[in-house]
């Protein structure tokens, strides 16, 4: 049934009369989306049934994503994956905190980044800096835009190659240094690295007792040296904040990992949709975000 259905009785004659309200797609989408409420809980509301909630969920009118207003933009973006089916990349600005772009996509690529970047270019926008999660296809950009590598990302990179239960004195260390990152000036953290690396030089030089297939003796403690590697590799982005001081660079992506957990949170509300209408509510929520 299609519409709500209220029955009135005359007392003069008897004759039963009925009057039917529409319903309205853009009243049960917004108590959809923003009052948390799910299918059944909107048919006892609106007196009807699911499938007819659905359809009018379906048709309903949505939010817009609405072009950055601002021709200078800081953009922070990163993609998040929902299950194994699906993610979406998520640009925003700084400036404004408003979501400027969004897509949704299957894998994660740098060239789906770099088509975005190259697209707001041609339409003018100019962009100051980028903060991402070190993807390398991204660290070097063709204009010259500063790049700073997230310090949470770094943090957790560098703690995923040390593993939750690493015993060396040289790698529980490590671990305490890389968590001071994020309050860290650059001659701060290096200074640190550095006295550590030569405490414990001997130590991250040994070799195996056993050559390999190739004859050569590798490297013992492979977590981390793997870790020295990398945050030797993104020395140079992991400043760019400071460099650029005037800037005033976003050093994580932090705030768009908070977009990201709202977002999963709402949709907890509404297990068991469908793939069409999973997107359907997130390109809603995320046009929302550019308002």
């Amino acid at each position: 049934m299609r519409n709500n259905i209220q029955r009135y009785k005359c007392t003069s004659c008897n004759k039963t009369f009925t009057l039917q309200t529409k319903l309205n797609p853009a009243d049960i989408w917004f108590d959809y989306s923003q009052g948390k409420q799910t299918y059944k809980e909107l048919a006892i509301k609106y007196k009807c049934s699911t499938r007819t909630i659905q359809r009018y969920i379906d048709k309903a009118p949505k939010t817009d994503l609405k072009p950055p207003i601002s021709k200078s933009l800081k953009i922070i973006m990163d993609t998040t994956f929902f299950g194994r089916e699906f993610g979406v990349l998520v640009m925003m600005d700084s400036n404004s905190g408003k979501v400027i772009y969004h897509q949704i996509v299957k894998t994660e690529r740098d060239e789906y980044y770099q088509k975005v970047l190259n697209k707001l270019r041609e339409k003018g926008y100019k962009i100051q800096s980028i903060t991402n999660d070190g993807r390398r296809g991204l660290l070097k950009d063709i204009f010259d835009t500063p790049i700073q590598m997230c310090h949470f990302h770094m943090v957790a990179m560098v703690m995923r190659k040390l593993r939750k239960k690493h015993k060396s004195v040289a790698g529980k260390e490590l671990k305490i240094i890389i968590k001071t990152l994020k309050e860290s000036t650059k001659n701060e953290f290096y200074r640190r690295f550095h006295q550590w690396y030569l405490k414990h030089k001997d130590y991250l030089e040994e070799r195996s007792d056993k050559p390999n297939e190739k004859g050569k003796f590798p490297y013992k403690h492979k977590g981390l040296r793997g870790a020295i590697a990398s945050i030797k590799y993104y020395e140079k982005y992991l400043f760019t904040f400071e460099k650029y001081a005037e800037l005033n660079i976003e050093r994580t992506t932090n705030r768009l990992e908070g977009l990201f957990s709202e977002l999963k949170r709402k949709l907890r509300n509404h297990n068991g949709l469908t793939k069409y209408r999973k997107i359907m509510f997130i390109k809603d929520f995320l046009n929302k975000k550019s308002c």
